[in-house]
């Protein structure tokens, strides 16, 4: 992990983009769904049952929650992970230094839709951007054998097609689930729940299979399928490497995340903590395709290890099989 922070310490510009990301959604426009929001808690006014009436309430107070403070332009960043870090993305507030936000609303359907997918291309390009300046970093500070990453525009070609990809399979597999938990749900309330926990645990499964698929595009520009394959392949092999990285991310990047945002954002102190969010970020960024390559690596001299193992066993069966026939 140290390699990752020795990159950003001699490449401090690599942390630009991330900064400037979250000084746009802390003090630009916000993008607003509260007319969208509002329009849509009609179509269910009433409760629809004594047994939801919890699960009704929670979720009409997430919408107000959503109505009052999301702001759209966060889907520039429309990767959770490996992708542009952006503390504000996830902080919902409207406070800034200089007084109330301006905002856009978006009122209609069709509108959102547009903004979504805009927001989503440029957020994915602004990805390919920051993943090409750091895989060409960290090849160059290791000097490790991988090819690197191709041009951002090619990148985000890349990155687009794998985010086409994997919301096809999400939506092929969250439909018939979302089926079968109304149904559930309909008929005890305790086993749709049961139900829900079990599918976001293959959801949690299926998520640390595919750690790798980003790094692969980037660092040995594979196509989206074989770099999905050779990230399941990957975590297969190595199952506790892998479950050691992801928590040591998670543990240092939500950890940090608490103390980055305690600043009051209506004061310039937040600055503080957007820099050193972007510095950490793009250190950890560092640091899973400084990972990625070195498991290659090893595992690539297995492979060369068991192959030069199994030759001298496959000519002594072929030399016995020779012997047999004469």
């Amino acid at each position: 992990m140290s390699t990752g922070f020795e990159i950003v310490a001699h490449h401090p510009q690599l942390a630009l983009l991330p900064a400037l990301l979250d000084l746009y959604l802390w003090l630009g426009p916000r993008l607003s769904l509260a007319p969208l929001i509002a329009a849509t808690r009609q179509l269910w006014a009433e409760v629809p049952s004594p047994e939801m009436a919890p699960i009704y309430q929670t979720f009409n107070q997430l919408l107000d929650e959503l109505a009052t403070k999301y702001n759209l332009f966060a889907l520039l960043k429309p990767a959770p992970f490996l992708g542009v870090p952006a503390l504000m993305a996830e902080r919902l507030t409207l406070a800034r230094p200089f007084g109330p936000r301006p905002e856009l609303p978006v009122s209609d359907p069709g509108t959102a839709l547009a903004w979504i997918c805009v927001l989503v291309g440029v957020g994915l390009g602004l990805n390919a951007l920051y993943l090409w300046q750091v895989g060409r970093r960290v090849v160059s500070e290791t000097e490790t054998a991988v090819p690197g990453p191709v041009g951002p525009v090619k990148l985000w070609g890349n990155l687009l097609r794998l985010t086409v990809l994997l919301l096809a399979i999400f939506f092929i597999l969250a439909i018939p689930g979302s089926i079968a938990l109304l149904i559930l749900g309909a008929i005890a309330a305790t086993i749709a729940a049961l139900f829900l926990m079990l599918a976001l645990s293959l959801v949690f499964f299926v998520i640390f299979h595919l750690v790798y698929t980003v790094p692969g595009i980037v660092q040995l520009r594979q196509p989206p399928l074989q770099a999905l394959r050779d990230s399941i392949i990957l975590a297969r092999v190595d199952p506790l490497g892998t479950t050691s990285l992801v928590l040591a991310l998670l543990v240092i990047s939500q950890g940090l995340n608490f103390i980055w945002t305690l600043p009051d954002p209506a004061t310039w102190a937040t600055v503080v903590g957007i820099a050193g969010h972007a510095i950490v970020s793009t250190a950890l960024t560092a640091t899973v395709l400084v990972f990625y390559q070195e498991r290659l690596v090893q595992l690539q001299t297995l492979q060369r290890a068991y192959t030069a193992l199994s030759e001298p066993a496959q000519d002594a069966a072929q030399a016995a099989h020779s012997h047999a026939d004469t």
